[in-house]
């Protein structure tokens, strides 16, 4: 039987966040503000392709991912303590984004989601963990903080975080969408100048102003494979390709990460979509290359 240890998850102003126990071994933003993000003044770059990742560089994915999630969550925890419950909300889904399975990664997203009035979209994640868990303690908080997200989601009314929008979504101010550009600009900058690490500072300040910035996650998810930190691009290319399923540029930046990381056969299959791809955003030159990279593949 797997050991299990007693989680404290904060307890929130708004609605009571229940004691999830989680296995010790168990298993990527962000709420509050509406419409999708007009097109952005610069392109975003694409994967660093100077960088030559390859497999012998990698951790398992599986421990590089499990890695992150738990750094992240560790993250999320503190800030939670400190009452910052939307940048905590960040942390916790980018520990989804790594692990999509990770119980107490979902458990908690809930909680912050719950505190900043995104009841819905906290019911979800507290349903996912306990069909993720057998653990029966784990199953009975997550059904306790759903039913009093449930009343407290009934005072709310119709506010869109109460009918399930989702977080990043609601409206982003003029001036906050500026910065956010300007930021963005900013690490697309740095990224060209091989500046790998202030590229990231940067990229997360614009994604932080506003949360469904696809391109900045694409940009993001360069800097990182410039830093070797496979898999934290690959969890901003996927979020990437959430966002906007019909572009091709985080195709290749997966691919690279996937690569790195010694998951060839996805990678392979990523390379392929891209020279296959039709989309606005594909790059002739990376299209021949991707082609070479599938078939080295095989």
């Amino acid at each position: 039987m797997v050991r299990t240890r007693r989680f404290q998850l904060g307890v929130s102003a708004v609605v009571w966040l229940g004691t999830m126990a989680v296995p010790a071994q168990a298993q990527v933003h962000p709420p509050a503000t509406d419409t999708k993000p007009a097109a952005p003044a610069a392109r975003a770059p694409g994967p660093a392709t100077d960088t030559k990742p390859g497999p012998a560089e990698a951790l398992p994915q599986r421990t590089s991912q499990a890695v992150l999630a738990a750094t992240r969550i560790r993250d999320g925890d503190a800030l939670m303590r400190e009452r910052r419950y939307r940048e905590a909300a960040f942390a916790f889904l980018d520990a989804e984004h790594a692990a999509p399975d990770h119980v107490e990664a979902r458990f908690k997203l809930g909680n912050a989601l719950a505190v900043l009035g995104y009841y819905a979209r906290a019911i979800e994640e507290w349903e996912t963990a306990s069909r993720l868990t057998q653990d029966a303690a784990i199953r009975q908080s997550a059904q306790d903080n759903i039913t009093r997200a449930r009343v407290k989601q009934a005072e709310a009314g119709a506010s869109p975080q109460a009918v399930g929008q989702p977080p990043g979504s609601g409206p982003v101010a003029d001036t906050t969408r500026a910065q956010a550009r300007r930021a963005y600009e900013q690490g697309v900058q740095h990224i060209s100048q091989r500046a790998y690490a202030p590229a990231l500072q940067t990229l997360t300040q614009a994604l932080q102003q506003e949360p469904l910035l696809t391109v900045a996650y694409i940009a993001r998810g360069s800097a990182n494979i410039g830093l070797r930190r496979y898999a934290e691009a690959a969890a901003d290319y996927q979020f990437a390709l959430k966002l906007e399923p019909d572009s091709a540029s985080p195709l290749y930046g997966l691919a690279e990460a996937y690569r790195a990381l010694g998951r060839n056969l996805e990678a392979r299959e990523l390379y392929e979509r891209y020279a296959r791809s039709t989309a606005a955003d594909v790059r002739p030159e990376l299209k021949e290359e991707s082609r070479q990279k599938a078939e080295r593949l095989r």
